[in-house]
């Protein structure tokens, strides 16, 4: 069903050719909201007809461990699959690579504070997109083990370790396998309305790998980093290289900081908007980081670093309440950041 939709729109929408390089227009992103990832979503529909559904549900503990990454003991419709997808893209660049390992290794706590107080929230404004997340309850019921998972991918694939070692396709491999998994239980769960775009579709994708890039460069900025533009270029260029390597479309990777914004903005304007599933999952991230939290103090300067990193318009969008922290504290981050990094 997923695929002669997708099939269909790939015929009738003009695509964006990878030597593209304007900044992508509402028109484009419109067409890259109606497709997912072709050949990863064919793999799982005939790893369905080959191996049953059971398989697939069995198989997503394997997806989501980033320490076992021996595909021998799977079936060969996996093991072609990777094998097929491990060359570095084109754009791929090691200097670039090494400056953004290092930039992430020397700002450790700093990215990971970020992330779960305001790249995760971020994706979650995107309405529409929130809605697969919701549907599958991955991390609307296992928020914590969700949040490990999220961490044990951002520490893989910062290690510049597994990139030499090409380790790095074999983890994102799985999460791209993962992906499509989700979106073939979504596209039969018969919950699913194709007005809000096909799950996990580009344009989601798209503004996923921004808010792991961007929005945490941002983040650093709002808490008084100053960041060296040739460590803002690197991170930026190799988490175009994860998007490749997650299915991304390489016509839709940014080529600089400027597009990148400009492309975030029109997400934005284009998805973000109040919705109850993007407040519950926003509630279950702040459960979840409050249970962590050693005190009432330190939960509710979370809960404050939040909101003020979110804004106070997509904060109220997602339902992060206030607190009674004074704003002078808002970027006392070292002490609060410890509490997250035992997922980031």
């Amino acid at each position: 069903m997923g695929q002669t939709i997708l099939l269909n729109n790939l015929l009738s929408i003009e695509k964006i050719t990878a030597t593209n390089k304007v900044m992508l227009t509402d028109k484009q992103l419109t067409y890259y909201r109606t497709i997912g990832d072709l050949s990863a979503d064919t793999l799982i529909e005939q790893l369905v007809a080959q191996e049953g559904i059971s398989f697939l549900r069995s198989l997503m503990p394997f997806l989501a461990d980033f320490k076992k990454l021996d595909f021998s003991g799977q079936p060969q419709l996996l093991q072609g699959f990777l094998r097929q997808n491990s060359t570095y893209p084109d754009l791929f660049n090691k200097k670039e690579l090494i400056r953004a390992t290092d930039f992430y290794r020397q700002n450790q706590q700093t990215i990971g504070l970020i992330l779960g107080l305001y790249a995760l929230p971020y994706c979650y404004l995107g309405a529409d997109g929130a809605r697969v997340l919701y549907l599958s309850e991955r991390i609307r019921k296992d928020t914590y083990n969700r949040l490990i998972e999220t961490g044990s991918f951002l520490k893989a694939v910062m290690n510049y370790d597994n990139w030499t070692s090409q380790r790095i396709f074999a983890i994102c491999t799985k999460v791209r396998l993962m992906h499509a998994a989700i979106r073939y239980f979504t596209l039969h769960s018969q919950q699913w309305d194709m007005a809000w775009g096909y799950p996990i579709n580009q344009e989601d994708m798209l503004g996923t790998n921004l808010a792991f890039s961007l929005v945490v460069l941002k983040g650093m900025r709002k808490l008084g980093y100053s960041i060296d533009n040739a460590y803002q270029r690197a991170y930026l260029h190799t988490w175009n290289a994860i998007g490749f390597l997650l299915g991304v479309d390489k016509a839709i990777l940014l080529a600089n900081e400027q597009d990148a914004i400009g492309v975030e903005r029109l997400i934005a304007a284009r998805q973000f908007r109040q919705s109850a599933e993007s407040q519950a999952l926003t509630d279950s991230l702040m459960k979840a980081i409050r249970n962590i939290s050693p005190n009432e103090l330190t939960a509710n300067l979370l809960q404050a670093q939040s909101r003020f990193l979110l804004g106070e318009k997509y904060a109220e969008m997602l339902g992060v309440k206030e607190t009674n922290i004074p704003a002078n504290l808002l970027k006392v981050y070292n002490l609060t950041s410890v509490v997250l990094a035992r997922f980031f």
